[in-house]
């Protein structure tokens, strides 16, 4: 396996030659587990008509089985199939004329050129038409648990993605309003040997399954959910953009002795290949900071929301993010305890389609290490806040899995798409846990970047309250680890 630096893809080295790879790796199932095949296969087209909001039209099926088929037809769509081989040698004039949708069925990965095929069928889907992609990931929880021994493993499949990767090659190739669900397929003690069966150097590593079926016969086909060693993905095919634009949304609230000079720096910072909008969003300020923000209403650059009262920094985002145009979204504070002159870094990796999801952190090793809250008129209180910082990081990363340093950054970088789906209801400093606790279980991996900060204390205007907000805090790490993550998925 190999590595590609610039999009993140992993890639069978050497490439075999066409004759080595088998047309079909997922034979007609056998019978004994047909209830199984047919379940699973209801659900994936159930899944597609709910995104798609309708269940009739040309259905293209790229390396699907038989039984996704009937499934497809039973529910009223007229159906086109191709195997892997057939698509990538078929030109688009050969194709339905009015494609609505499309399922690429473990095809993706065995596909000579991924991208290539996602823009072939870009082009022929109908504006708006949409795609489903399954396909193991190398970030599932299957994959993580076996390791090497990950079945998915073997020379039928020349790449392999994570989700952030698939999602970039997706975007790129003009697709966009990504739902992310695991794939944990419905299974049975038969249906694991089948499946098995088809790959005998995963069977060498469960040979203890053989002595499960003859230990409870009576339990061969009960039914239960596997760990998912594949990710479905349902995006809709797009217009692509002439030129990417970014959103700054900036929260204001009693920030007056800092707006000005905080805005005159934004709006005269420039980065290449990107347009630049700011959001700002005012909270009824009571030290004339909403005069301040007036006075660049008419500003090309600068949209405005005027909130009726101050509600939280939380519902002051949200706003801004019901705004936002951008394909990438940045959180700025009203304040200068962050360089505007590091978002050229931030934005890099996903300029260059390499991560989806970015933050700043004040604490990565490098350029400057750990950057300590300091504050020379409350020295005990820097020394309180710094201990919450190691407390709550702790705890996030142990309930999450993760390995963070800073997920309380305000500097969040990320693709809009990314947010599709999701729905917030945090209107303080709590909103910070919740949009990167549901961006990680959407399968979206952070990448940190370290950034220049100077933390100003409590005197100096820092609202973060000492007793209030840490009990918020606790609040969403305990709720959002296991509420549901799509509370009311969008057909349009």
């Amino acid at each position: 396996m190999c590595g590609c630096r610039d999009c993140g893809l992993l890639f069978l080295n050497p490439q075999p030659g066409l004759d080595a790879i088998p047309e079909d790796p997922h034979p007609l199932e056998p019978s004994a587990s047909t209830d199984v095949y047919e379940a699973n296969a209801a659900e994936k087209i159930q899944e597609l008509i709910s995104y798609l909001g309708l269940s009739t039209g040309t259905l293209l099926l790229v390396g699907a089985t038989g039984h996704l088929a009937a499934e497809a037809k039973k529910a009223g769509f007229q159906i086109t199939t191709f195997s892997v081989r057939e698509f990538e040698s078929t030109s688009k004039l050969e194709f339905p004329t009015e494609v609505q949708a499309c399922i690429l069925f473990c095809a993706l990965e065995r596909m000579r050129d991924p991208l290539s095929a996602l823009h072939k069928l870009h082009n022929v889907l109908e504006p708006g038409g949409s795609l489903m992609v399954v396909a193991p990931t190398t970030d599932s929880k299957a994959a993580r648990l076996l390791r090497t021994s990950w079945w998915e493993f073997n020379r039928t499949n020349l790449f392999y993605f994570s989700v952030d990767s698939l999602q970039n090659l997706l975007i790129r190739a003009g697709f966009g309003d990504p739902i992310v669900v695991p794939d944990r397929s419905l299974a049975s003690v038969n249906y694991l040997r089948e499946r098995l069966s088809m790959t005998p150097r995963a069977l060498e590593h469960f040979r203890w399954l053989r002595r499960l079926i003859s230990l409870t016969p009576i339990f061969r086909n009960k039914t239960f959910r596997l760990s998912h060693g594949k990710t479905r993905l349902l995006v809709r095919s797009k217009n692509q953009p002439l030129q990417q634009r970014l959103s700054v949304i900036v929260p204001v609230y009693n920030e007056a002795a800092t707006f000005v000079s905080l805005i005159e720096q934004l709006l005269q910072k420039t980065i290449e290949g990107l347009e630049i909008e700011v959001i700002l969003v005012e909270s009824n300020s009571s030290d004339g900071s909403r005069d301040l923000v007036l006075q660049y209403k008419n500003h090309p650059r600068v949209r405005l929301i005027l909130e009726q009262s101050p509600k939280g920094k939380g519902h002051a985002v949200r706003n801004g993010l019901k705004a936002a145009t951008g394909d990438i979204v940045l959180f700025q504070d009203a304040d200068l305890e962050y360089d505007i002159d590091d978002y050229d870094a931030l934005v890099a990796p996903l300029l260059r389609f390499q991560n989806n999801f970015v933050l700043g952190s004040r604490h990565s090793v490098g350029r400057g290490g750990w950057k300590i809250r300091q504050f020379s008129d409350s020295p005990g209180l820097a020394a309180f806040f710094n201990f919450g910082h190691i407390l709550f990081l702790t705890m996030f990363n142990v309930l999450y899995s993760q390995r963070l340093t800073d997920p309380f950054t305000m500097f969040k970088v990320f693709r809009r798409e990314c947010l599709y789906g999701l729905d917030f209801e945090c209107n303080r400093f709590d909103f910070d846990y919740e949009i990167v606790i549901k961006l990680l279980r959407k399968g979206y991996k952070p990448l940190e970047l370290p950034v220049n900060y100077r933390s100003r204390s409590l005197s100096e205007g820092k609202k973060v309250t000492v007793f209030r907000d840490p009990l918020t805090w606790i609040r969403a790490l305990v709720k959002f680890r296991n509420t549901p993550l799509y509370s009311a998925r969008q057909s349009h």
